[in-house]
């Protein structure tokens, strides 16, 4: 019994404050990405017109729902990259894990906001193309940025809630 005394007392209830210091990072970066990558692919499938907010809206939805499900696969991706490259820097891996992800994000984003701005027909491919290619840049700056600057201080900010 005095085994499960010193257990129960070292265990700390979560808060709800503990809980959101954990989630609050990805509650807040999420919808900015979608927003950026979302109206870039519209400006690119639609351009500044009187189209543009209404299509740049429905990107965004779109955007919200299918960019967590793109984020939940590259879980794999980072833990596959840092069992292949094990003798790369972590530098290394971590430009390859956002280049990667860069690529993998922009190319299914581009696809479900061509679809929902652009009919099907012989123009979609160079619809989806043009969105694809406009917007990789900032993808990429945007991984290069998530890589190696937010991922390491969300790791921080979730190590300390975890530890509160």
């Amino acid at each position: 019994m005095p085994h499960m005394k010193t257990l129960n007392s070292t265990l700390k209830p979560k808060t709800f404050f503990s809980v959101l210091r954990q989630i609050l990072p990805d509650l807040l970066i999420l919808p900015t990405v979608a927003l950026m990558l979302s109206a870039v692919m519209t400006w690119a499938n639609v351009g500044f017109g009187e189209l543009f907010l209404a299509r740049w809206i429905r990107s965004f939805i779109t955007s919200l729902v299918i960019l967590p499900l793109i984020l939940l696969s590259l879980g794999a991706l980072d833990k596959w990259i840092e069992s292949v490259f094990t003798s790369l820097h972590r530098a290394g891996r971590t430009l390859i894990v956002s280049l990667l992800t860069a690529f993998v994000m922009e190319s299914v984003l581009a696809l479900a906001i061509t679809m929902i701005n652009n009919p099907w027909d012989a123009t979609f491919a160079s619809a989806w193309w043009i969105a694809f290619s406009r917007s990789i840049p900032v993808g990429v700056l945007l991984a290069l940025f998530m890589g190696y600057y937010m991922k390491p201080k969300m790791d921080q900010m979730r190590q300390a809630a975890r530890s509160a």
